[in-house]
């Protein structure tokens, strides 16, 4: 399902694609799929993006390129996402998260 010898590039802590999941609070930009994430063990904040079987782990670039600057990438099979009206709707295994912008 997701690596688990990745580490917070903030840290270094043993983080999982889930556990970076479970740490996200809300949307950044729902059009290119980043969320806003503190981590759990150091409480520094980061940004993650769903991508196809994976997250990405780092920082929107700033102006019109939505470009995602990335410092780690995790595998994370069956990721799936869903855009929704009111921002994203992600789930992975039997567990499913909601977040808003």
């Amino acid at each position: 399902m997701s690596r688990k010898d990745a580490g917070c590039p903030l840290c270094g802590a043993q983080v999982t694609a889930m556990e970076w999941l479970d740490a996200s609070t809300e949307v950044v930009d729902a059009h290119v799929q980043v969320l806003a994430a503190v981590c759990p063990h150091c409480q520094g904040r980061l940004q993650v993006q769903l991508q196809d079987e994976g997250i990405a782990l780092g920082y929107l670039a700033g102006g019109e390129s939505n470009r995602f600057e990335s410092a780690l990438n995790l595998p994370c099979a069956g990721l799936q996402v869903e855009q929704e009206e009111d921002g994203l709707r992600v789930s992975l295994a039997d567990r499913v998260w909601q977040f808003t912008e």
